[in-house]
């Protein structure tokens, strides 16, 4: 019962690409909040929650995807 290592690099890539995207949404929804107040645009926020959500996604996939190459009974 080995390590499926095409598997598991594939699943730290889905986590390196999610990796900077947990940093930069929270900063984006930072930003779009402060621009409602001052410019009432909301283009700023709607990035932010969007690429939060896409970097919620690529973790649980990744996450998925590396249990599965450890775990794995083939």
């Amino acid at each position: 019962m080995g390590t499926n290592r095409d598997e598991l690099i594939r699943g730290l890539k889905y986590e390196l690409i999610a990796f900077p995207l947990l940093i930069l949404g929270p900063i984006l929804i930072t930003i779009g909040f402060k621009a409602i107040k001052q410019q009432n645009n909301y283009l700023w926020l709607i990035i932010g929650v969007l690429i939060a959500i896409t970097a919620v996604t690529l973790g649980f996939l990744g996450i998925r995807i590396i249990l599965n190459a450890f775990f794995n009974d083939k």
